[in-house]
């Protein structure tokens, strides 16, 4: 077995240890305002039980159905690691469905609001906090990785110092025309049958971005997997003006969930 493959065996061996201690550790509500001062959002924290302050910390972000299962299947295993985890309710008083979601831009300046937030609250070291997020919430986290976006709301202040994007809707990217990423490192994992088109434009983004930026992101691809495939639940389906041809279609995968959390895991050790 090879250095990865020993890595990520021992990450799936924290996470089969840590599932059934989930939505066990209490967590803090914290309200803030976005840094365009339009809303007013919050987040739960939650501390590691153990280890020495200060520690890094994750901002989590939600996809468009809000705080849900998929943030708390991450938690614990996330927590068990050492990494504060800051689970984000950006659509409360916000939006209610796809059909009234704010256009992207819209929750960048709430992302960053999240940086700021963690990174004056003690316990915190606020050189090590990195973004994660699902859908939505996965394309805010490639949001707030390029370089215009952090100059903008960030000044002179360092960006996220990891992103991880699950299935984060990159149709829009590739079209993009500043493409200049603040060089933090990036995960982006995904289905190749993703009703948002993502077996398609992910490898196009990620090809973009090496070509255009010379960065390079980590990019995982979990064959036949559709979209939210980390949502343990029944197939739902939806309209979303995202998706193509408007027609939305969640769909739990078991192995590409499980494989997913020991690679975020052994990504955030890496990198945070």
């Amino acid at each position: 077995m090879n250095l990865q493959g020993t890595r990520l065996r021992l990450a799936g061996l924290v996470l089969t240890a840590c599932v059934g201690l989930l939505a066990q550790t209490p967590g803090t509500v914290i309200k803030f305002p976005s840094l365009d001062k339009k809303h007013d959002v919050s987040g739960t924290l939650y501390l590691p039980g153990q280890g020495t302050a200060p520690c890094p910390a994750l901002v989590v972000v939600h996809g468009t159905s809000g705080i849900n299962q998929v943030g708390a299947f991450y938690r614990e295993p996330v927590l068990h690691a050492g990494i504060a985890y800051f689970e984000v309710d950006f659509k409360t008083g916000v939006f209610t469905s796809p059909m009234d979601r704010p256009e992207p831009d819209v929750f960048v300046p709430m992302g960053f609001a999240a940086l700021k937030e963690l990174r004056k609250t003690p316990g915190i070291d606020p050189r090590r906090i990195g973004i994660m997020g699902f859908s939505m919430g996965g394309h805010l986290t490639v949001n707030t990785a390029f370089e215009a976006n952090r100059k903008a709301w960030m000044g002179a202040d360092e960006g996220f110092k990891t992103h991880v994007a699950f299935f984060p809707v990159c149709r829009g990217f590739v079209s993009r025309s500043d493409l200049k990423m603040t060089g933090a490192p990036m995960i982006i994992l995904y289905g190749t049958e993703d009703c948002y088109g993502e077996g398609k434009y992910v490898p196009e983004f990620q090809k973009l971005l090496k070509g255009k930026a010379g960065f390079d992101a980590t990019v995982v691809a979990y064959p036949g997997a559709g979209h939210d495939f980390n949502r343990n639940g029944p197939p739902v389906r939806y309209r979303d003006p995202a998706a193509i041809d408007q027609k939305g279609l969640m769909i739990y995968d078991a192995k590409a969930a499980d494989d997913s959390l020991a690679r975020v895991l052994d990504f955030l050790q890496q990198t945070l």
